[in-house]
């Protein structure tokens, strides 16, 4: 039976297509091809046929009890109605029948950390120096009626203190504003701030000399000094990165400008009875300007707020005054007058602070 045509061999339970000559005794046996199932051959099914039909060009003949491979007929069928069916539904359909895919929702975009914009805030530290106030005596009179006055001058010239190590150290805190501009991971900008300050330190320094040619006779001298940063100003740029979100690493730079306010006191006495009646005194207050330097880090801890840590380095310059003239009184005249000069070195000092911003509104910048 090859040449059955293609099209379901089983028609129902224990039909057959056949293409044999029309005989009432025709035995369903041989093999018997199924398109939709597979090629079975018949077992238990050499039965006459019990009755014919003709439909199309085919001849269909029904063998009863006929069993194919020890599985009933009917089974059969209904195994080859499901292949058909199911071979028969349309491919949109079914891909509905297979298994659905499984989608997984794409991350969100990461939005990087922007510092364009203009931000204002404010911030508090410390700050120290290593400032000294220098003191020079120049020789002035000394009266020529009574034995000693030139060597009880040098004395006294000599006796003054060089140098009073004042050490300031104090508070800082003040306010901030600026400007950033990011491209990429580098960061571009300018700020200034200005800040109160109590930045302060004093010292007190003695000395003393011999006088030539009378053993045993000496003059003293007692030196105080103060001085005291009283505000800080900058304007700086400021160049940095950012390593990582949202951590801005940077350097600065720029002009300082500063208010010192600086005192200077000097007493001396003989050992002999020739008096000092007043101290020699002095002070200054002006602004100064400098430069300055420094490096911080500033950490962002939401869109428009950031926390900073920052180290400065500023030279204000110096400042030089003098006091008024030291004079000793002997047998009730003027015996010895010395100038007095106080030169302040640079004032050089140091700040750490720590301080929040707030930025105004920038471009949101986002990462994939």
């Amino acid at each position: 039976m090859s040449g059955l045509p293609l099209k379901a061999d089983i028609l129902s339970a224990r039909w057959y297509v056949s293409n044999v000559p029309i005989a009432t005794k025709d035995m369903a046996c041989g093999q018997i091809r199924a398109r939709v199932l597979w090629d079975v051959f018949p077992r238990d099914c050499c039965n006459w046929a019990t009755e014919s039909r003709i439909e199309s060009d085919s001849i269909i003949r029904r063998f009863p009890n006929c069993r194919v491979g020890g599985i009933s007929m009917k089974r059969i069928l209904l195994g080859a109605v499901a292949l058909v069916a199911i071979s028969a539904v349309p491919p949109a359909l079914g891909a509905d029948l297979t298994a659905a895919p499984v989608y997984t929702k794409a991350p969100p975009p990461v939005v990087a950390y922007s510092w364009t914009g203009f931000y204002v805030g404010g911030s508090a530290g410390y700050g120290w120096s290593n400032s000294a106030t220098g003191l020079v005596g120049t020789p002035v009179f000394a009266t020529p009626f009574i034995v000693g006055g030139p060597q009880s001058l040098a004395a006294s010239v000599a006796a003054i203190p060089p140098v009073l190590n004042t050490h300031p150290a104090g508070f800082i805190g003040g306010g901030q504003i600026g400007y950033n501009y990011q491209t990429g991971r580098t960061v571009w900008g300018i700020e200034t701030d200005f800040s109160g300050a109590n930045i302060s330190g004093s010292a007190t320094q003695m000395g003393s000399a011999a006088l030539t040619g009378f053993p045993g006779s000496f003059a003293s001298a007692t030196a105080v000094g103060s001085q005291r940063l009283d505000y800080l100003g900058t304007v700086r740029g400021r160049a940095g990165f950012t390593p990582l979100d949202p951590l801005l690493l940077y350097v600065t730079g720029g002009f300082a400008y500063g208010h010192l306010t600086t005192s200077t006191s000097v007493s001396e006495a003989f050992s002999f009875p020739t008096p000092f009646p007043a101290p020699a005194v002095g002070s200054a207050a002006s602004m100064r300007t400098g430069w300055t330097v420094g490096a911080g880090a500033e950490w962002g801890i939401a869109p428009n707020w950031s926390i900073k840590a920052e180290y400065l380095y500023f030279d204000l310059g110096g400042a030089s005054y003098s006091l008024t003239p030291l004079t000793s009184i002997g047998g009730g005249l003027p015996y010895t007058t010395a100038a007095v000069t106080a030169a302040n070195s640079d004032f050089k000092g140091n700040i750490v602070r720590v301080g929040v911003n707030y930025k105004f509104s920038g471009p949101v910048v986002a990462r994939y």
